[in-house]
């Protein structure tokens, strides 16, 4: 019986070791990759070893979990590779992007801070907005979610990509590029440890985006287990680790008068020019006022007039095909449904053929006065080509879509185009597609809407072309 009993305890031993959530853990050594240029977050530091916010955090989780880790820091690109091409190495840090969905997994975001991105711009220059780089030189770093956001919003030929982050930073201070975008306390962390500090100012929050841990597609099963062991991290752990490399109140803590006294005198000073002014600005307030009132009203005509050039279509008024692609990037991780529509006016050729060009540029008006008229206010569209326009629906599926196109088409019939008691038919063809059914990027999309539409005017190709044939007598009465 003593013998039946040990063999129960040994059995049931080894059943509690297989199944423990850290039984994964325990088996294997946690390799950790990521970038060895990324400061703070992760990099090689002057001892040759592995070092910052990220190597600190997966140091905290094998002490929390009683497990070994090793590191294996290398360029942004390579530590993206060997991630995805060796079966259990873990990318520490990262943000999730569709493409790099394809070929890696992504666990839940890490308990860690959001990075904030913004525009970095050499401080002599004026660049305020990323929408005004057409003629500067962007730097970004190969392969990271900033690339995939520069391409989106400027020209490719104005975009220099490093391998790096380290290097992207070194040529910026060398004066090889104008302009980079990076998260703004990392940024300024490296600015202030390399000593050039004011050499770039920030100018424009972009966006911000969670970190993840990624593991191979191969090795999608462990992600549940690792993620167990992020419950035994404490917020306070994490605010210790951000603490010692960003410090926020370094200056407070050393100096605790600063702040009471500076309270004091901005106090006493601002009390006294308030009551030594005060006369003198009741004199001035009226003459101020009305001068401030004609420079608004200017500066609200500049920016009407300035919006029209850059951001609408000279000749419909909708809005430009840089603006409908911006829209779509910022809807690239959105939680909602969104429909994107490609409309094609049909036989524009034909129309400027038999009637003229200008009564073709008035069949595109048309069109677009349609489209103002059927859709609401907040629906985005754009003349994206020639005869071609664009239309973002925020609508959860595409035949809520396809009903909103057949309303269209009523209109144009309802609302038909006459020139000199003549009919100039206004149709079109469509395609649309439906994120993220169909695909997760705005292009993507772009291009599924545009592919269903050109098998749309396949299909019935025969038919319109037999319906709109030219009568040549009208022909020659218009002429």
């Amino acid at each position: 019986m003593p013998g039946i009993r040990q063999l129960a305890a040994i059995s049931l031993t080894s059943l509690l070791f297989l199944f423990s959530p850290f039984s994964f853990a325990e088996s294997k050594k946690l390799v950790i990759t990521g970038s060895s240029t990324w400061k703070p977050f992760s990099f090689i530091n002057s001892l040759g070893q592995p070092d910052g916010i990220m190597v600190d955090f997966w140091q905290l989780y094998a002490e929390k979990n009683d497990l070994d880790v090793e590191f294996h820091l290398k360029p942004w690109s390579q530590s993206l590779k060997y991630a995805r091409t060796n079966p259990g190495v873990i990318h520490g840090g990262l943000g999730y992007t569709g493409e790099r969905a394809k070929s890696m997994a992504f666990s839940r975001e890490l308990p860690l801070r959001r990075y904030d991105v913004f525009l970095f711009v050499q401080k002599d220059l004026p660049f305020g907005d990323i929408s005004a780089l057409s003629t500067a030189t962007v730097g970004s770093v190969k392969e990271s979610t900033k690339h995939a956001f520069l391409l989106s919003r400027i020209p490719e030929e104005n975009i220099r990509l490093f391998p790096t982050f380290g290097s992207l930073n070194d040529a910026a201070y060398e004066g090889e590029v104008d302009v980079f975008i990076d998260d703004l306390s990392t940024a300024l962390y490296d600015m202030r440890v390399t000593g050039n500090n004011g050499l770039f100012t920030p100018r424009q929050k972009l966006y911000s985006f969670p970190l993840h841990f990624s593991v191979s597609k191969s090795s999608i099963n462990d992600i549940a287990k690792i993620e167990q062991g992020l419950d035994n991290i404490t917020p306070a752990e994490i605010n210790a680790i951000y603490n010692k490399w960003l410090p926020q109140n370094r200056l407070h803590s050393s100096l605790p008068w600063l702040d009471k006294t500076a309270q004091y005198i901005i106090l006493v000073i601002s009390m006294l020019l308030l009551t030594g002014g005060l006369f003198l600005y009741h004199r001035l307030l009226k003459h101020r006022t009305e001068e401030l009132k004609s420079a608004v009203r200017a500066l609200r005509d500049s920016n009407e007039k300035l919006e029209c050039v850059t951001q609408l279509d000279p000749l419909t008024g909708a809005k430009t095909r840089p603006q409908f692609f911006a829209a779509l990037s910022d809807r690239r991780f959105s939680p909602a449904p969104y429909v994107v529509a490609m409309l094609d006016i049909d036989h524009l050729k034909e129309i400027n053929h038999n009637f003229g060009e200008d009564v073709g540029d008035m069949a595109l008006k048309h069109l677009a006065t349609q489209l103002k008229l059927q859709l609401s206010s907040q629906t985005l569209f754009a003349r994206v080509g020639g005869d071609e326009f664009a239309i973002l629906f925020e609508l959860s599926d595409s035949s809520q879509a396809q009903r909103k196109l057949g309303q269209l088409q009523k209109a144009l019939q309802l609302s038909a185009l006459y020139i000199d008691q003549r009919l100039v038919p206004v149709t079109f063809t469509s395609g649309i597609a439906s994120y993220p059914y169909d695909a997760e990027s705005g292009e993507e999309l772009l291009r599924i809407a545009n592919d269903r539409l050109r098998q749309q005017r396949t299909t019935q190709g025969s038919i319109m072309d037999d319906d709109y044939a030219p009568d040549p007598l009208k022909s020659r009465r218009w002429a």
